[in-house]
């Protein structure tokens, strides 16, 4: 008889102390509102400072259901999650913040469209349509959106949102991708490697909103784990892990165009050239209308061979990203992918 709970919740919890009891039992509060439906709660404590990992303890003492695991030491966010895979027996995983930006009721929300959706992955989006943010300071808020716009342009799915916390997955995703990442970087690592095995997704729209100490800027844990300057890389590195070629193509495009342009300018000018020459011979007519444009136009004849020449060795390096990336793909689904099993069939 099969005693995996139906949904598993998983929450990453690092100095929380003011409100990990709280929300902790608003989770469990909105677990019960299902009462034909198995859960787990299960909290993982990532080397808090505070008293983070005494409470939830307390907490999983008077709470069937809820387990709480430790790390001897922060290990980061996506490392912490991955410790709450390893030990989840949920046919549904569904992720929160410990904070709860987003509120406890998106866990069905999200496990519901799974189902009704038929997809593998179910992401919580303020940034798309319906969705809202409240709180959340100007420049967080305004640099979120921006590298999310950005994730969206480079990543192989069409969403609103890659970097948010709050999502639920059928148990094939987890046990499908090797996961390395132990920062936030985990959150787009799930997206780019669930497409590469084919696994589908969608959004629902979702309120961000941040309470307490946290929109006031507050208190030890409250604020914002990583600085500007580590998010504008971390969005740099995951678009270019993405799509690596994207950039070289860019690069190769800028190359070209103006090469090609000014090529066919000067072929222009070497026609017109040739034309006065023409009763020369056409030997001397080629020769003397290369020696006439390469005089009158030296700057524009080298400026146009380095660029086709550099942009061409863009563009066959672009070609070979193309194809080592599929490669890797290939290789990546053929050692991640289940066999013997009829897990994708199930649910």
């Amino acid at each position: 008889m099969d005693e995996r709970p139906a949904v598993t919740v998983v929450v990453a919890a690092f100095n929380e102390e003011g409100c990990i009891a709280e929300n902790l039992q608003r989770i469990v509060t909105e677990l019960k509102k299902r009462p034909d439906t198995s859960w787990e709660l299960i909290c993982v404590d990532d080397g808090s400072a505070d008293r983070t990992g005494e409470i939830t303890d307390r907490f999983a003492e008077g709470n069937e259901g809820v387990k709480v695991l430790h790390h001897r030491r922060n290990f980061g966010q996506g490392r912490a999650l991955r410790t709450g895979f390893a030990e989840s027996g949920g046919s549904v995983i569904v992720t929160l913040d410990a904070d709860l930006s987003y509120g406890p009721e998106y866990i069905w929300s999200l496990a519901d469209a799974l189902r009704t959706r038929n997809v593998e992955i179910a992401l919580a989006s303020p940034y798309m349509e319906g969705g809202s943010v409240k709180n959340v300071p100007f420049h967080r808020n305004f640099l979120s959106r921006l590298g999310n716009l950005y994730l969206a342009r480079m990543s192989n799915y069409r969403i609103s949102t890659s970097t948010c916390v709050v999502r639920a997955y059928r148990r094939e995703v987890i046990e499908g991708l090797s996961l390395t990442s132990d920062g936030m970087e985990l959150q787009p690592e799930i997206l780019l490697k669930a497409h590469m095995m084919g696994f589908r997704l969608c959004e629902i729209p979702a309120r961000l909103e941040w309470t307490g100490l946290k929109s006031a800027g507050k208190g030890p844990g409250r604020v914002s784990k990583f600085g500007i300057m580590r998010a504008m890389r971390l969005y740099l590195l995951l678009g270019w892990l993405s799509r690596p070629a994207y950039f070289f193509m860019i690069i190769s495009t800028m190359l070209l165009l103006p090469g090609l342009y000014m090529a066919l300018a000067l072929a222009v000018r070497l026609a017109i050239a040739g034309r006065r020459h023409i009763n020369e011979g056409l030997v001397q007519a080629v020769s003397s209308s290369m020696t006439e444009v390469f005089q009158a136009y030296a700057y524009s004849v080298v400026f146009s061979g380095l660029f086709l020449l550099v942009g061409t060795q863009v563009f066959a390096f672009t070609l070979l990203l193309l194809q080592n990336k599929f490669y890797f793909e290939e290789i990546y689904r053929q050692g991640q992918s289940p066999s013997g099993d009829d897990r994708v069939l199930r649910r």
